[in-house]
């Protein structure tokens, strides 16, 4: 079964996801692919909190600490919406 994403929510959701997945591999010291740069994934996070995060590992778990928050955030407005 394919899963059709039409609406922004459900986009930018998926995209948080897949950017928290890079960001943990950054940490761990892999390297996906050429357009999962620290400062790529850094910049994407930055464009939804509005914070702007060092380079280095300090950087990147703020982003990723950040990141997980806001995922949460999101899945606990759809669940009152949803309610």
């Amino acid at each position: 079964m394919t899963t059709v994403l039409t609406t922004a929510a459900q986009i930018q959701a998926y995209q948080m996801s897949v950017v928290r997945q890079g960001l943990k591999a950054l940490l761990i010291g892999m390297k996906i692919n050429s357009s999962y740069t620290s400062s790529n994934c850094r910049s994407f996070v930055s464009r939804l909190t509005g914070v702007k995060y060092p380079s280095g590992k300090k950087g990147l778990n703020s982003a990723l600490s950040d990141l997980e928050a806001k995922i949460v955030e999101g899945v606990e407005q759809r669940r009152s919406e949803g309610s």
